[in-house]
């Protein structure tokens, strides 16, 4: 490498230009690489635009709670209206401590893809519709 730089900056900026590749350049190709990667995800990303679709009362197949304890989160696994099953996670003590033998769920629509996504919600959202 020093005697490609020799060639194209001349010997004394060769070394100086060397040494510095050798330093910094590791990190400042790095830096490069992580700006280029947020960038691309920022720019190319889903807007993950979704509507509301509906609340509903569905039956819990199983519930774990996330480290052993309700006030960290549940991992339940429900039974949908249609049939099928699907795995829910929630981290807010207050929704995790209302999941037993049944839950409230939201259901999202996402707006571009059509592909539906749940969440726990309080009791109360399915009482009231």
């Amino acid at each position: 490498m020093l005697t490609v730089l020799s060639a194209l900056l001349g010997p004394h900026r060769a070394v100086s230009t060397y040494a510095f590749l050798q330093t910094w350049g590791l990190g400042l190709v790095g830096g490069a690489l992580m700006i280029a990667i947020v960038a691309t995800l920022f720019l190319l990303g889903d807007g993950g635009k979704h509507e509301h679709h509906s609340f509903m009362t569905v039956p819990v197949l199983s519930a774990t709670p996330v480290n052993g304890d309700l006030k960290n989160g549940v991992i339940a696994s429900v039974r949908l209206p249609d049939g099928s099953a699907t795995s829910i996670t929630s981290t807010e003590t207050p929704v995790s401590q209302t999941v037993g033998t049944s839950a409230c769920i939201e259901k999202r629509v996402y707006v571009d893809s059509g592909e539906p996504r749940y969440r726990f919600k309080l009791p109360r959202f399915c009482d009231a519709g």
